[in-house]
């Protein structure tokens, strides 16, 4: 690998919210911490569920919260979270990664499970096999003590985060798209992502000073009522696509179990990963969320266009406490591949004084 791209990767630093996902937080992000600071002032703890790329609880750990607790269902969305609160606590290790990461990107390319799973349809072929190689070489390192598991944190998420700057896909991943080998750009139709064909490269994570973030991996449903916090915040799922499908890819590498896949789109088995706030048992998934959960004060964001409306969202929460609602436009997720159209949707913030002590 020459040494002129070993050192771009070194100086272009990621942030945890450098990625495609659908219902980012990250340009509501800091609309919603000040909201709910107005509401609740700066909580001692504060438990961000359903955190996804934990924009809202790096806000509010930014803001002076002591404790945030970020729980997800999602491996891949805790992975990178832990990664960057490593790469925040050691700072001794900031030479070593980066030597690390250089050593990692200059290996030779191999063909392994993620070349034959996912080569010409998620990522191209050549940077299947470059993930591959490194992918890999970071077990084989673990595991023969060669790096911490601090260092293996750190490499997993610039691993996925490398992966999703490359990928085939316009923000998820429950579909390719089908133009990875024809030009970008014909007859003014943006057919793939010019980044699909560049170069995979693992690069450095920027560190974040000033967050006291606990990242849990695990169900919030099943989790809330062993959580005692001053403020909750949640934003989970609000339509029918599932989270485990739309991110089965990055779920899969990060995992690393290497599944056997099916169908086109390549998914393995996702049975145990559903969340019921996709379906129509959401209202009750809500119910329970709120009756579990034991905060002073609960924020949900939801959006406009979700499975509940506005009057049941309402009769759920008012059975726990003085209910407000805010509101803001914004613009949904929308460019990529093919002809897209950014529209506007509504936030709608809801705030519970809910009372309970902590």
């Amino acid at each position: 690998m020459s040494g002129s791209t070993t050192s771009r990767a070194a100086e272009t630093r990621l942030l945890p919210w450098n990625r495609k996902f659908l219902g980012s937080k990250r340009l509501l992000r800091d609309w919603v911490a000040e909201r709910i600071i107005e509401k609740a002032g700066v909580p001692v703890t504060f438990l961000d569920g359903f955190c996804g790329t934990g924009s809202v609880g790096l806000a509010m750990a930014f803001r002076g919260a002591r404790r945030v607790i970020a729980v997800d269902s999602l491996k891949s969305n805790c992975a990178i979270l832990q990664a960057f609160l490593e790469t925040a606590y050691r700072p001794d290790l900031d030479q070593r990664m980066v030597m690390l990461i250089g050593e990692l990107n200059s290996l030779s390319p191999i063909s392994g499970y993620i070349t034959e799973s996912f080569g010409d349809s998620y990522f191209t072929r050549e940077n299947c096999m470059r993930m591959d190689s490194i992918r890999e070489s970071m077990e084989r390192m673990k595991a023969s003590a060669e790096i911490s598991n601090a260092e293996h944190a750190i490499l997993l998420g610039a691993f996925l985060l490398g992966a999703d700057r490359v990928a085939n896909t316009i923000g998820q991943y429950d579909a390719f798209l089908k133009h990875i080998d024809r030009k970008s750009i014909e007859r003014g139709r943006h057919l793939v992502d010019q980044r699909v064909r560049t170069r995979f490269l693992l690069q450095p994570l920027e560190k974040l000073s000033g967050i006291a973030l606990e990242v849990v991996h695990g169900d919030m449903l099943s989790l809330a009522a062993g959580l005692d916090v001053d403020a909750a915040y949640f934003d989970p799922p609000y339509n029918g696509r599932q989270y485990c499908d739309n991110y089965h890819v990055l779920e899969n590498l990060a995992l690393w179990q290497k599944p056997p896949l099916y169908g086109k789109t390549r998914k393995f088995d996702r049975s145990g990963m559903k969340s019921p706030f996709c379906t129509r048992q959401a209202a009750g998934a809500l119910e329970k969320l709120m009756s579990d959960t034991c905060a002073r004060e609960i924020f949900l964001s939801y959006s406009s266009e979700g499975i509940l409306s506005r009057e049941e969202i309402h009769d759920v929460l008012a059975r726990h406490g003085e209910v407000q609602e805010i509101e803001t436009e914004y613009p949904v997720f929308g460019n990529g591949a093919g002809v897209s159209v950014r529209r506007s949707v509504r936030e709608m913030l809801f705030h519970v004084r809910a009372g309970r002590q902590p």
